[in-house]
């Protein structure tokens, strides 16, 4: 992902309506660029600070973008390890049928 894509995916990022391949790639490019992170945490201290500055409640901005950027990273290692069980699965299904169908030719020859 090039900084010019990172940038076109930061609101989303922010709003959480980033999903997908976008946001493994996302993740990836602003741990890697300095300078897209920083775009991505500006817009986020914003977002936050004007919405807690209406309903008066106090927080630690920087923590809470460290945070969702790590619970986020750790949903994307689930989510790849349920990709790799559910391969596994049809792989060993697939496997199956197909032994039965040696089975059932050799049967009835």
């Amino acid at each position: 992902m090039t900084c010019q894509e990172s940038e076109q995916y930061i609101q989303d990022f922010v709003d959480d309506r980033l999903t997908g391949d976008a946001l493994e790639a996302f993740l990836w490019h602003i741990n890697t660029c300095k300078t897209c992170f920083d775009e991505m945490e500006t817009s986020f201290l914003l977002k936050e600070a004007l919405a807690r500055l209406e309903d008066g409640t106090s927080f630690d901005l920087h923590s809470e973008l460290k945070e969702k950027i790590s619970l986020t990273e750790q949903y994307i290692r689930w989510h790849n390890r349920g990709a790799v069980v559910r391969r596994l699965i049809l792989t060993v299904a697939g496997l199956m049928v197909a032994l039965e169908m040696m089975y059932l030719y050799l049967y009835y020859l």
